[in-house]
């Protein structure tokens, strides 16, 4: 099964002196258990893409398909779509509400008719999922919490409702390195243990070349470039054109090359970057 768009166009102020084209005949394809970043400059259309993907917009031409189900504006409709997509927004936590943790991932649980067994079983769950003791934090409000902390709260509110399809725009924005590392890794972690299908909207270059393995590349409302991160990367004029800017690993490797070093070096994650040229300096007898 899959997420599919296909020759979707979406128009602002249809009709209107003003109208725009946000989105216009975009057509692709994410796969099960895929970990796919949307990229492009802002104004690019890539919120306005995945709001598609739960019914929050609906296309103004063409279809967008999850799992065979047609997203259309119809009640039965998008109460599948939504059981099947979950979208966590930028800054979610300025949208907690309850007087617990435990409540507020609970809140979504309940919503879709689970018994109460199975909204403890979910909510435990879907905490350990983030790396948060359930034990320990559903206690506590959420507005104790550091913005790391919170962020994952709002996460597991998502996850706890077994979504198959995970949609964060933006969830590293305002977070320290440590706590936007423990995010995606935890994501990573969930795609791999639930296969659980990952759509990162990012800014951040060096977090879409270290865990995505596919990129969406977005210019002007139209995609400019499906496929292996790697190979997106490696096509620096390409980059160039998008307005985006290489991550660091793949722009030491640029450099290095460019100074005529052979070294194998690998570029998808500026870590592994430094521990491939910490190898090399030992092999060549370097301290």
């Amino acid at each position: 099964m899959s997420i599919e768009l296909n020759n979707v166009d979406y128009i602002y102020d249809s009709g209107e002196p003003f109208e725009y084209f946000a989105l216009r005949g975009i057509s692709l394809h994410i796969d099960d258990g895929a970990f796919v970043g949307v990229v492009g400059r802002t104004g690019s259309g890539k919120s306005t893409l995945v709001e598609h993907l739960n019914g929050l917009l609906f296309s103004t031409r063409g279809d967008v398909v999850v799992d065979s189900d047609i997203v259309r504006n119809e009640r039965a409709v998008l109460a599948r779509i939504r059981r099947r997509v979950g979208i966590v927004f930028q800054y979610p936590e300025d949208q907690f509400f309850a007087e617990t943790i435990f409540e507020e991932v609970a809140f979504g649980c309940r919503n879709y008719g689970f018994s109460k067994e199975q909204v403890e079983e979910s909510v435990h769950k879907a905490m350990s999922t983030v790396g948060l003791d359930p034990e320990r934090f559903l206690p506590l409000s959420p507005f104790q919490l550091s913005g790391g902390e919170q962020r994952r709260v709002a996460i597991a509110s998502v996850i706890a409702m077994g979504q198959k399809y995970i949609v964060l725009d933006e969830p590293t924005a305002g977070l320290d390195s440590g706590s936007k590392l423990a995010v995606l890794t935890e994501l990573e972690s969930l795609r791999q243990t639930a296969n659980v299908t990952v759509i990162l909207v990012s800014h951040n270059m060096d977090e879409v070349a270290e865990f995505c393995k596919e990129v969406v590349v977005l210019d002007e409302g139209t995609v400019t470039f499906q496929g292996s991160t790697d190979a997106f990367f490696r096509d620096a004029e390409l980059v160039d054109r998008t307005g985006l800017e290489l991550p660091e690993s793949y722009r030491l490797a640029r450099a290095l090359k460019e100074c005529g070093s052979t070294l194998a070096v690998n570029e998808g994650s500026t870590d592994r970057m430094l521990d491939s040229l910490r190898l090399c300096v030992s092999d060549l007898g370097g301290a």
